[in-house]
């Protein structure tokens, strides 16, 4: 029997490449998945300091609900403990952490657990496939290579000897063009997907840290209503109540005197309701509907103004609940305005969404108004809140006619 040993020659000098190629691959994405964790981390670390920078608090304040609510701003959990005392329970295999030292506060060190990006996953799904890939290459390779010997080893005539290792190194480059074929179709679609991935783990991360920043912006600014405007509201009205029991009055001054303070504690109740809805967690834990049903609630709507809602029930569950706070910081500013600048009778809240967007409207019937550059802070207030949320808003508005406010959201995306 005549055996000729170059095709098995070939296709081994052809498989030793495949697997060359893919563990280079294999130790680049590895590379790669590593500068990923660390940049993760780095990013985390950066955030803890800021969030830790504006909360000023002490490490010896931070009760359970303070580190509760410090892990859900980092996406992940808080452990507080001192530098000399035992290390917490590591972290769980698919998560990511790091330990931080408070530079405020030493002896102090804070360890952050987290969930890797989506981009990390996707990584790590491309090493899987290529090891899987690895393996149907082995396997490929293997089986002519064994059909190959065999057929040697059991043909009695020449014809056979000289044809079975010629067919089996055909068999096996063809096997191998094919496989050769599929990885480069596998790589360019893990290529795009991951392409894909990074720029929405990027407008991801940017529309994270605006919803962050608003939602300390919104504390701060509901301490500083609380400790100004409010006492000072609350004091007034207690110095008119006691000039009026200390001072006869005539009957006008004390109307009038009733007046004054009938509308202070209006207006004290007005920012208080404000001071309620600008405490993020009061707004987000509840539903879209129950959100605008306390919203309405809370309006100065007297019997001659109606307010009608039209909402399409499949588009109001499609609303995060993340969102809610926002949403009806937008609402409330449109509905006000056509309340307070409007003067309108008739108010209509309608919701409703295609294939790719979520659409909220406030429109009314009242006087209108014409935009002028530098006239308040509403509506750029509004456009912000909608840029923050990944949307956009339109205002249409004609003198006479009355005014429709329009909020545009991409749908969620569910993972």
């Amino acid at each position: 029997m005549n055996f000729n040993p170059r095709p098995i020659g070939l296709a081994v000098l052809l498989l030793l490449l495949f697997l060359g190629a893919a563990v280079a691959l294999q130790a680049w994405l590895l590379r790669e998945t590593r500068q990923l964790q660390n940049l993760a981390i780095e990013e985390q670390r950066e955030r803890l300091g800021r969030v830790i920078a504006v909360s000023g608090l002490p490490p010896e304040k931070w009760d359970a609900a303070f580190q509760k609510e410090l892990g859900a701003m980092l996406g992940g959990t808080v452990q507080l403990y001192r530098a000399n005392a035992p290390a917490p329970a590591p972290a769980a295999l698919r998560s990511l952490s790091f330990t931080q030292a408070l530079v405020a506060a030493p002896g102090w060190e804070a360890r952050v657990i987290f969930a890797p990006p989506a981009l990390l996953r996707v990584q790590v799904l491309h090493q899987r496939i290529l090891a899987a890939i690895v393996l149907l290459a082995l396997l490929l390779a293997l089986v002519p290579l064994l059909v190959v010997v065999i057929a040697a080893r059991r043909g009695t005539g020449p014809d056979t000897a000289t044809r079975s290792p010629w067919l089996g190194a055909q068999a096996q480059a063809a096997g191998l063009e094919h496989l050769a074929r599929l990885s480069n179709e596998s790589t360019a679609a893990l290529a795009e997907e991951h392409a894909a991935r990074s720029r929405a783990e990027q407008d991801l991360q940017v529309n994270r840290t605006l919803l962050d920043s608003s939602v300390a912006a919104r504390v701060r600014l509901g301490r500083e209503l609380h400790d100004n405007i409010c006492q000072t509201l609350y004091a007034v009205c207690l110095t008119l109540e006691s000039v009026q029991k200390k001072s006869p009055l005539t009957p006008e001054m004390k109307q009038r005197t009733d007046q004054c303070l009938a509308e202070l504690r209006r207006v004290n109740h007005e920012v208080r309701a404000y001071l309620q809805d600008l405490e993020p967690g009061r707004v987000n834990g509840h539903s879209f509907e129950t959100a605008l049903a306390g919203l309405i609630g809370s309006l100065p709507v007297g019997d001659e103004v109606q307010i009608e809602r039209r909402l399409d029930a499949d588009t109001v569950e499609l609303i995060p609940h993340q969102h809610v706070a926002e949403i009806m910081n937008i609402l409330r500013e449109a509905v006000s305005n056509s309340l307070r600048h409007g003067r309108a009778r008739n108010i209509v809240l309608r919701a409703g969404r295609d294939d790719q967007s979520i659409a909220l409207s406030v429109q009314d019937d009242g006087a209108g108004f014409v935009a002028r550059p530098g006239g308040g802070h509403g509506l750029p207030n509004m456009q912000a809140r909608a840029r923050a949320l990944g949307g956009d808003l339109a205002i249409e508005s004609t003198v006479g006619k009355g005014t429709r406010v329009v909020l545009v959201l991409p749908l969620p995306v569910h993972t």
